[in-house]
């Protein structure tokens, strides 16, 4: 059994709840997904055709991202259970792990296993909460972080940046870098990077005013002239899918110690993290998860997406260690090729669609087939040539070209059986007289043109013809297509004229 297998009751909703590793960062570089976990959260009965909130929370290492989760979690109880005097019944239970001290203890991403249940317009939201290693720290390998923190803001639909003392310009850099790769990411997978970005300062100090809109200042501050320097952040405020808040120093007691007592709390950030948690529980029902074209997606859409995602980042290593600006190269030239491939599929269903009569397949040759799937490969390829900007493009375009082949092959081959099946069957209808007048010319045309055609060794209209009361015409096509048969090789093409044209 895989290390992140974990057994899940199976009413998610009634059992005791826990944290649970979604996510599991591994040390070469590479993440582990449990679909355990993400089928038993995310495709429960409960919550798999629910629309579906996800908080996370990341941040630098051991800036109390942990405890913050924790009074999540006693906020959103209360806010099921309708108690407006949730925070008053003691210290928030240690769900997620946290401690004193430096050193990390979550790695990768961590799920609350039971979904809060919130009603909005008539319906219910499932609303999930997630932490998010520390994986804004410098210290951290970058692949990694890189990694889960697309996984974290594709995943999340409000997403907190947990910061310290206050929004500095390595947070900002940071940040910037992520949104590029979510975006990237995002838009392969046609999933906005960012829904709605909650910045929270912890340990605020200057000037002394605390909340929402003394945050909202220091955002404005901070991010004025960002726009060349910090382009996605800048896009983010202007659409207004951000805000910030600031909370004060908590107390030395609760700083020292593991505890964090309601009683133990300064009056003042006892009171506004009160008004944090309410405000960031409440509006759980308006950051339902979306895909980027505004469609709601329940449970079990996102957990497809996430397994997805997860696939796509595992079986890859973009090179974040040696140069972040190298995910955008792989990631621009696998959505190109994406498309390319689609192109040319959507191409094919068309053709086939067109040709599916058999008036309309024999208007159009197999040779003008052949052209024509030949002409759309080539102006695909020479397209990709001059659009993919990874430096080893060469081989993937020999990848590419050989898949694309194969799917062109295909679809002549199968042309190719329809068009002589259909040719075949008209020259027993004629051979049957169901085509009545000018029969005998009609069904001698037809059997000529079919012997030019590729389709002499379909030499059953003989027997097609031949038993056919009034016969003689399709014996006459039969006669001709048979004698077809014995030849080694079908000749080739001598006139690209389709059996059928239209009327000029």
């Amino acid at each position: 059994m895989n290390s992140l297998q974990q057994k899940m009751p199976s009413d998610i909703c009634s059992a005791e709840a826990k944290p649970l590793q979604l996510v599991q960062a591994e040390p070469s570089r590479d993440i582990s997904l449990c679909p355990e976990v993400l089928d038993q959260c995310l495709n429960h009965p409960q919550v798999k055709n629910s629309p579906v909130c996800l908080i996370s929370v990341m941040g630098e290492q051991r800036t109390g991202k942990s405890f913050l989760l924790n009074y999540l979690i006693q906020g959103m109880q209360g806010l099921e259970s309708k108690d407006a005097q949730w925070m008053t019944g003691g210290r928030a239970q240690q769900r997620f792990q946290c401690a004193p001290g430096a050193e990390s203890i979550t790695k990768g991403l961590w799920i609350w296993s039971r979904p809060f249940i919130l009603e909005r317009n008539g319906g219910k939201v499932a609303v999930f909460l997630v932490d998010t290693e520390g994986s804004i720290s410098p210290g951290q390998d970058k692949e990694t972080n890189a990694k889960l923190v697309a996984l974290s803001m594709l995943l999340s639909s409000h997403q907190i940046l947990n910061v310290s003392r206050m929004l500095k310009q390595t947070d900002l850099e940071c940040l910037e870098m992520f949104l590029h790769i979510a975006e990237e990411i995002g838009e392969y997978f046609k999933m906005e990077p960012v829904q709605h970005l909650n910045f929270l300062v912890r340990d605020w100090f200057y000037p002394a005013t605390f909340g929402k809109k003394a945050g909202q200042t220091h955002l404005t501050n901070v991010t004025q002239n960002i726009s060349d320097k910090y382009p996605r952040i800048w896009k983010i405020l202007k659409n207004q899918q951000a805000c910030c808040y600031l909370l004060p120093f908590p107390g030395k007691k609760v700083a020292s110690s593991s505890n964090g007592k309601p009683e133990d709390m300064d009056s003042d950030f006892y009171q506004y993290l009160h008004d944090y948690i309410t405000d960031v529980c409440s509006s759980a029902t308006q950051h339902v998860k979306k895909h980027s074209d505004g469609q709601i997606l329940t449970g079990g859409k996102l957990a497809e997406f996430i397994t997805r995602l997860s696939h796509q980042l595992t079986k890859k290593e973009f090179g974040f260690y040696s140069s972040f600006d190298s995910i955008a190269t792989e990631l621009h030239d696998m959505r190109m090729l994406e498309a390319a491939k689609k192109e040319l599929e959507d191409f094919v269903k068309e053709q086939d669609t067109s040709t599916k009569s058999t008036f309309a397949s024999l208007k159009t040759l197999p040779e003008t087939m052949r052209k024509r799937l030949s002409d759309k490969n080539d102006a695909i390829i020479k397209h990709l040539k001059e659009t993919l900007k990874s430096p080893g493009k060469s081989q993937i375009m020999n990848d590419f070209e050989k898949e694309i082949q194969k799917i062109v092959k295909d679809f002549q081959d199968s042309y190719r059986k329809r068009f002589c099946g259909q040719t075949v069957a008209l020259g027993g209808l004629v051979g049957g007289g169901i085509l009545a007048a000018a029969g005998g010319i009609v069904g001698i045309g037809v059997a000529a043109t079919v012997l030019t055609l590729e389709a002499a060794a379909m030499a059953t209209g003989a027997t097609v013809g031949a038993t056919v009361v009034g016969g003689g015409i399709g014996a006459g096509i039969g006669a001709l297509v048979g004698r077809a048969k014995g030849k080694e090789t079908v000749p080739e093409e001598e006139e690209k004229k389709p059996l059928f044209q239209d009327d000029e």
